[in-house]
């Protein structure tokens, strides 16, 4: 993907999920300020780059670190598309930066799915996990 042509209005975040001892995909959701579930998004900081911005969003909205996958979903929102590199979460923190206002929850890829408010997001995940539920 060539990031230079990318609009400047995108987005940038992560979708966070791990994989239980019993085999089923969790995804990590986040409130919004407007009390929406959502995943770790946010604007490009172009001198860190995609993948480094996505990572500090993860951490600064979910307090969470991981894996990224080399190449992000790209999920399309009325003006503004946002870009998520699917992470497998290895830390959770306990704090971070916007843990006062901002809850999170891991919950199973079928439910986040029908939670996350943007259903096109819901869609995205159905991207990177095809066969499973």
């Amino acid at each position: 993907m060539d990031f230079k042509k990318v609009k400047s209005n995108s987005k940038w975040g992560v979708v966070p999920y791990r994989i239980t001892e019993s085999g089923r995909i969790e995804i990590l959701i986040i409130s919004t300020r407007r009390k929406n579930w959502s995943l770790p998004k946010g604007n490009l900081i172009k001198h860190i780059g995609p993948q480094r911005t996505a990572l500090l969003e993860a951490y600064e909205e979910a307090g969470i670190d991981g894996i990224l996958q080399a190449e992000p979903l790209i999920c399309p929102l009325a003006r503004t598309c946002i870009y998520l590199f699917p992470m497998e979460v290895n830390k959770v923190y306990q704090d971070w930066p916007e843990a006062v206002f901002r809850k999170r929850k891991w919950i199973e890829l079928t439910k986040a799915k029908k939670m996350l408010h943007h259903s096109t997001m819901g869609s995205v995940l159905s991207k990177f996990f095809p066969s499973k539920k």
